[in-house]
């Protein structure tokens, strides 16, 4: 069974406050956009589109359909790209305002544009298999099952943890199943569409990540979330890393292996361990030599303090 990292849903409030009295800057933007990027790259390949995160930029910013992949999976990619940018361009929920976060319509509209196909958006009119364990609702309850968990999410995770909320918010959805085909994107823009009208990045996932996701899905449909949250708090707090080192210094981050030369693995490790300040992108840390002279710094100070 997978473990929740605890330290990381501690972390995880302070950073938001954090993220939220950040100024304005033109990298901050940037960096958020670069997000929403990678968050298409994420979602269709746990869609199952075999598209890398090159191939899903040259075809959405030049129309080119590189790589030997099936046509299906460009399609998925352009209905995808275009249900992320209707969620990306919502506005945040106002603090103090009743508005939900999510209602009925959007769920049934996210559907439609992630599927851009006859029928995207239609409860689904069969019953499912069982999966794992997993009864979905009978076809004729699904209207009813949507109903009530828009109303529930709607209301966001009031005093309760985010990512724990939110991993119920997903797992619920997609035990639902409520189209006939998409739910997994579907429930996945839902989330997303949460975290922006709460002024947070999307989930987008990284490759190890990805890779734990479907069993954590799974556990936390099973009324065992513990592993889905975890994984949500790790995603977003490597995000607001990003989004909190765009804002301060701009965009000149680094390399880790570029920067430390010699002394790559030490740092590699203390950057795992988190003792080095670092920021995520793609799988590669990156990072300033600044922060490697303030980890080195200390680093021998603790050496000189050992007995």
């Amino acid at each position: 069974m997978l473990k929740l990292d605890m330290a990381d849903e501690r972390r995880l409030p302070a950073a938001i406050r954090a993220l939220r009295s950040l100024p304005p800057r033109a990298a901050l933007g940037a960096e958020t956009r670069r997000l929403w990027r990678a968050e298409i790259a994420s979602s269709i390949k746990l869609a199952g589109a075999g598209l890398n995160a090159d191939e899903v930029d040259a075809l959405l910013d030049r129309g080119l359909a590189r790589g030997d992949h099936p046509f299906a999976d460009y399609v998925l990619v352009r209905a995808y790209a275009e249900a992320n940018r209707w969620v990306a361009r919502q506005p945040r929920r106002e603090p103090g305002t009743l508005a939900p976060l999510v209602t009925v319509e959007e769920i049934r509209r996210l559907n439609a544009l992630a599927r851009a196909s006859p029928g995207g958006g239609a409860w689904r009119i069969a019953n499912t298999e069982p999966r794992a364990g997993i009864v979905a609702p009978a076809a004729w309850f699904v209207p009813r099952e949507v109903e009530a968990f828009a109303d529930r999410a709607g209301r966001g995770p009031g005093e309760a943890s985010l990512a724990l909320w939110l991993a119920r918010v997903l797992a619920r959805l997609a035990r639902i199943a409520p189209f006939a085909e998409a739910n997994g994107r579907t429930a996945r823009l839902v989330a997303n569409l949460i975290l922006r009208r709460l002024d947070l990045p999307p989930l987008a996932f990284e490759v190890r990540e990805r890779a734990r996701y479907p069993a954590a899905l799974a556990q936390a449909e099973a009324n065992q979330p513990a592993a889905l949250s975890g994984l949500i708090s790790a995603t977003l707090l490597r995000e607001i890393d990003r989004l909190r080192a765009a804002a301060e210094d701009g965009d000149d981050l680094a390399p880790l292996r570029l920067l430390a030369g010699d002394g790559y693995p030490a740092l590699a490790k203390a950057a795992q361990r988190g003792r080095l300040r670092t920021v995520r992108r793609g799988g590669r840390y990156y990072t300033r030599p600044a922060w490697i002279a303030e980890y080195t710094n200390a680093a021998r100070i603790r050496q000189m303090a050992r007995p």
